[in-house]
């Protein structure tokens, strides 16, 4: 077990170890720096708790051979994540290199995807699934007529078809799909109390640092009494920002960074490429022609624009709140200038090349992590929660319409910024003290997309 990890011997052999010696505990923190090979460990721990035999990399038994397509009934895996890079990353490989081995990496990163919208993580919540339900429906069948099996070295018109529709269908869900919510731990928590199909069930939470309180403390709950036959891994890039409580209820595994060797060593053996790049973050952000940099600086820009032209308090707004204010006095505050810059640096957003097609997408997702993060330093202003609230909605309108209607991104993009300037203007705070306090009905600007 664990011969697919790269670089991360001491953990390994810790786990491997554990496991044999039936030793492992109840909850297990993977903390380390993005692209360390975290996810990865801790689907390879499940495969081997769930295992028939005794848990070799190679065992070909149908516990294992679900765990390769993370399709295992006995396992749960959601939390914060972003997957464009990866998915993109595995199409390339999988139209460069037609193999079988290819196709499973593309699957494999759909099916990282498509496990965070399990009918177990949302029971009772089926509404708030909303359009996502047609695009897993339609993910799903694509990612079904791609057969590893039957892939040659020249792919047929009928598995690229699948391919580059599975593609779309999953730079649009990406966008849709939930980070923590406290109603998906209230219901892991009934789905870790039932008997696992195989030998043992595995929780998996990517990014756990970043769940909200209440989630955080349902968390908690759940590992003051764990099952016995479910175990707990919560991953984190940042083990300070993990509440105590749960810090001291979870052994931690330690992993260390991946220099520009070992990353490279890994796009050998993994992907079948001799680049060279200084990590394997780099690399997957490499392949995207609008990148999480670019799209970041954009959304920040512009969301900082329209706060400033709303003549939002800046004491309500956090520290991470007044740097938005100052970038965007830095581009003179012109909302039209800024909107032809993104239109520009993002090259219509794909509008009119298939290659850029994940563009639009990509800047929507950086504009709901910009808003996240707003709130999130400005100590939870009410005021901003209710707009931050509308303002997703109308994203996801967008990025529906993008991906399903074909709508023109740059027309979409200026229609986002009206919505959130219209919005921004009813919702401003009167005075500090109303800013943190207060919250106002509908802004009743109505839905513009």
């Amino acid at each position: 077990m664990y011969e697919n990890i790269i670089g991360q011997d001491e953990v390994c052999t810790a786990l491997a170890t554990e496991i044999s010696r039936g030793s492992l505990p109840p909850a297990l923190l993977f903390s380390g720096p993005p692209a360390s090979g975290k996810l990865t460990t801790a689907l390879e721990t499940a495969r081997a708790l769930s295992c028939r035999e005794k848990g070799a990399w190679n065992c070909s038994c149908p516990d294992c051979a679900m765990h390769r397509r993370l399709g295992h009934p006995d396992l749960l895996l959601f939390g914060a994540r972003s997957l464009p890079e990866e998915i993109t990353v595995a199409k390339e490989f999988l139209f460069r290199i037609p193999s079988q081995a290819s196709a499973y990496f593309f699957l494999r990163s759909l099916g990282k995807l498509s496990a965070r919208f399990n009918p177990a993580l949302w029971a009772g919540e089926e509404s708030k699934l909303g359009k996502a339900s047609a695009l897993v429906e339609s993910l799903n069948e694509t990612a079904d007529r791609i057969d590893p099996a039957t892939i040659r070295a020249n792919l047929d018109p009928e598995t690229v078809k699948a391919v580059e529709a599975a593609y779309s269908d999953a730079l649009a869900l990406e966008l849709l799909a939930p980070e923590a919510p406290v109603f998906m731990l209230r219901n892991m928590r009934i789905w870790a109390q039932l008997a696992p199909m195989g030998k043992r069930r595995t929780v998996i939470i990517e990014n756990a640092d970043k769940m909200q309180d209440s989630a955080r403390n349902a968390m908690l709950k759940i590992l003051e009494e764990p099952p016995d036959t479910v175990r707990f891994i919560l991953l984190t890039s940042r083990r300070a920002s993990m509440l105590a409580t749960v810090l001291s209820r979870a052994r931690l595994y330690s992993f260390s960074p991946r220099d520009g060797e070992t990353s490279a060593l890994i796009l050998q053996r993994v992907l079948k490429t001799d680049e060279r790049t200084e990590s394997l973050k780099a690399f997957y952000e490499s392949r995207m022609p609008f990148s999480p940099g670019q799209a970041r600086a954009l959304a920040e820009k512009l969301i900082g624009a329209i706060l400033l032209d709303a003549n939002w308090e800046r004491t309500a707004l956090g520290e991470y709140g007044q740097s938005l204010f100052e970038l965007a006095a830095g581009s003179n505050g012109d909302m039209a200038g800024i909107l032809d810059e993104i239109s520009r640096q993002s090259k219509g957003f794909g509008a009119r090349d298939k290659a850029m097609s994940g563009s639009f997408i990509r800047f929507l997702r950086a504009l709901t992590r910009v808003f996240s993060d707003l709130l999130q330093e400005s100590a939870g202003n009410k005021l901003l929660l209710t707009g931050i609230d509308r303002w997703s909605s109308l994203i996801r309108d967008a990025a529906i319409q993008h991906s399903s209607y074909n709508r023109n991104p740059d027309f979409l993009a200026r229609l986002l910024a009206e919505s959130f300037k219209d919005d921004a203007v009813n919702l401003k705070p009167h005075s500090p003290a109303e800013g943190y306090g207060a919250v106002l009905g509908p802004s009743g600007s109505g839905d513009k997309l």
